[in-house]
């Protein structure tokens, strides 16, 4: 409960420092491709006896994002559709807050933090299908200058997803699906207006 309430904490502020920026210059908005692999456990009970298993999903993601630079730093929200993988889908709606290590190059490295929601969908299972729950996480990458409004970047996520799992338990026996972590490497282009 009290990991919820620190992640819905960071999203709310990190939401109003957007809004409440001067929305002059700066504002960005840019698209990402990438892949991700997400490590996930499915366990049973049933008269004293667990079985449980480890797997790890490869797939691919497409995502929105809209933000905010400001000097050394950005800010943003993100909007990702995890594409179905081994019977298996997501959405993903966070924000992220980067430091930019500024220099001379066009070439921007970063690092931050993100927070974010996350919707999954798995056919063929019967109960436990819609796991969901918030993540958190780190991210470094590097942004490339390819003009006043253009930008390419590519980075790397790297997240918790313990809070996200679906689960049922009825007399005798219970079932759980759950994340464990989940890594997002990415290429992207930004449009800054």
């Amino acid at each position: 409960m009290k990991k919820s309430l620190v992640l819905s904490s960071l999203l709310m502020i990190s939401g109003s420092a957007l809004m409440a920026a001067d929305l002059g210059n700066n504002l960005f908005v840019g698209t990402e491709v990438g892949g991700m692999n997400i490590k996930v456990q499915a366990s049973a009970t049933s008269g004293g006896t667990t079985v449980s298993e480890t797997d790890t999903i490869n797939a691919t993601y497409e995502a929105l994002k809209i933000g905010k630079y400001f000097d050394n730093s950005r800010v943003y929200g993100l909007l990702d559709y995890q594409n179905k993988k081994d019977d298996f889908s997501s959405w993903t709606m966070g924000v992220g807050y980067d430091y930019l290590i500024k220099n001379s190059t066009a070439l921007t490295p970063f690092i931050g933090v993100n927070a974010s929601y996350i919707k999954g969908n798995i056919d063929g299972l019967p109960i436990i299908d819609k796991p969901s729950g918030f993540a958190a996480g780190l991210e470094a990458g590097l942004i490339y200058a390819l003009g006043k409004n253009y930008e390419m970047e590519m980075g790397m996520r790297y997240m918790n997803v313990n809070d996200v799992k679906d689960s049922i338990s009825v007399t005798g026996a219970s079932a759980e699906i759950k994340g464990k972590t989940a890594t997002q490497y990415y290429l992207g282009l930004n449009y800054k207006f």
